[in-house]
């Protein structure tokens, strides 16, 4: 029998971790509470949504050229969210949002510079969601330039950490 290596160990590993912590968590059959222990009372959701990867299209972006800024977001727990979360993008300098947005939700403000994207509660824990700006390079960027100061920030009233949670990303241009 073989045994898998790299990668495939390393996932069967994370496999087997998640289910081990699945498992511990579901209650023995007939298990009681002990003597005089009340069970909490339900309080605010705690979820913390954070940026998890951002991926502005690897190669460098034609000046006067189009891009697509990739963002995923992770519901990180322990609970769904129960309030509406908000992703606010600022692109870098020489970028203009041309849309359409995913998901549709998400409005650009006039200078077309920064993009806002409303996200309904029920964001389960462990889950994950995506925004899609496309944009364009200005015809005026420097060409072969990082493009920085592009930031990704999320709000989310479910976060017990209760700061703000900002993400750098950069653009490069050929």
């Amino acid at each position: 029998m073989s045994h898998p290596s790299g990668p495939r160990r390393r996932w069967a590993a994370l496999c087997t971790a998640l289910a081990a912590c699945a498992l511990s968590a579901i209650p023995t059959a007939g298990a009681t509470e002990p003597a005089g222990h009340h069970a909490a009372k339900q309080g605010p959701a705690h979820a913390r949504v954070r940026t998890v990867r951002i991926d502005p299209d690897p190669d460098p972006v034609p000046v006067g050229g189009n891009v697509t800024v990739r963002i995923l977001h992770a519901n990180q727990g322990p609970d769904a969210t129960v309030s509406p979360f908000t992703v606010t993008v600022v692109l870098p300098p020489y970028t203009t949002a041309t849309g359409p947005f995913f998901p549709t939700s998400c409005l650009a403000d006039p200078t077309g510079t920064t993009i806002t994207c409303p996200f309904p509660g029920g964001l389960p824990n462990q889950r994950t969601a995506e925004v899609l700006i496309p944009a364009q390079v200005a015809a005026t960027a420097p060409a072969h330039r990082k493009l920085g100061d592009g930031t990704v920030t999320v709000t989310n009233p479910d976060d017990p950490d209760a700061t703000v949670h900002a993400v750098n990303f950069a653009l490069r241009t050929a």
